[in-house]
């Protein structure tokens, strides 16, 4: 690592951000085009999707614009822009549309940079940064060919937080990423920490036991250390909302003191908030 690096490392770790989303507990991720006025003013923060969202910013809850830092999305405006780039490494096999991106890449970091100042001039009060895990599974799976990945994403963190002081940032998943960049975030969101569920007609369910408590350490120690929130996406069919490994989710979730969430792994209609009231 650089001396410049591990400057930026140190500025981050002492860096102490507003404590804006400590009081969101009422959340939804919502991706479709538009929601009701009486939802929309229910909510504490709303994260929608800058691509396909036509409704009002100018008053409501907080406000994060989607934004995938790990991947690169056929489905997505900037798509013609980044396609056959050199960061962009492979397909990911779970969602086809996507493909993981190598967080290095100065041009990639461009990339992220203008999303984030795209939709902070659309009057977004910051971002929801999504697939940052990328750079741990590269790193991970093919180490020398990826050393640095996690350092680079930690990195681009503290850059953008360096470049919008004033933007809230909330980091979804990217564990690895907590004791280097943790300073720079608002507060973490994880998926998969309870329940396990993909698009299609397969049916959900719990997720390993071992796994949610390795992730829980992890989540209670950056919680601890920066007095952050921690929110947790809980996904289920909507036949399945009853099933007691949903609310067993619900109730450990609460206990930890975490802001959960319940919805469909689609996130293109409002699903349950603050589900353990």
């Amino acid at each position: 690592m650089t001396t410049g690096a591990l400057a930026l490392l140190l500025a981050a770790s002492a860096y102490a951000a507003p404590p804006s989303l400590s009081g969101a507990k009422r959340w939804a991720c919502f991706y479709g085009a538009q929601l009701s006025s009486e939802a929309w003013h229910s909510l504490d923060l709303v994260i929608v999707d800058p691509d396909n969202y036509t409704g009002p910013l100018s008053s409501g809850p907080l406000r994060l614009a989607y934004v995938s830092a790990g991947e690169a999305d056929e489905r997505r405006l900037s798509w013609d822009r980044v396609a056959g780039k050199p960061y962009v490494i492979e397909p990911n096999p779970e969602w086809p549309s996507a493909h993981r991106v190598d967080l290095r890449d100065p041009a990639w970091r461009a990339e992220v940079g203008l999303a984030v100042s795209s939709a902070m001039a659309k009057g977004y009060d910051g971002v929801f940064l999504d697939t940052m895990d990328v750079a741990e599974y590269l790193e991970s799976s093919a180490p020398a060919r990826f050393i640095g990945s996690v350092d680079a994403a930690a990195g681009l963190l503290i850059e953008l937080r360096a470049k919008h002081p004033s933007a809230l940032i909330l980091l979804n998943n990217g564990l690895a990423l907590l004791e280097k960049g943790g300073g720079a975030i608002d507060g973490v969101m994880v998926e998969d920490l309870y329940t396990r569920c993909m698009p299609g007609t397969t049916p959900c369910g719990p997720s390993p036991k071992s796994e949610s408590r390795a992730k829980e350490e992890r989540l209670l120690r950056f919680s601890k250390r920066t007095r952050k929130p921690v929110f947790v996406f809980l996904y289920s069919r909507l036949g399945e909302r009853s099933a007691r490994w949903v609310r067993r989710a619900v109730a450990r979730g609460k206990k930890l003191g975490f802001f959960s969430y319940l919805s469909s792994p689609t996130l293109d209609r409002l699903g349950l908030v603050d589900p353990a009231r």
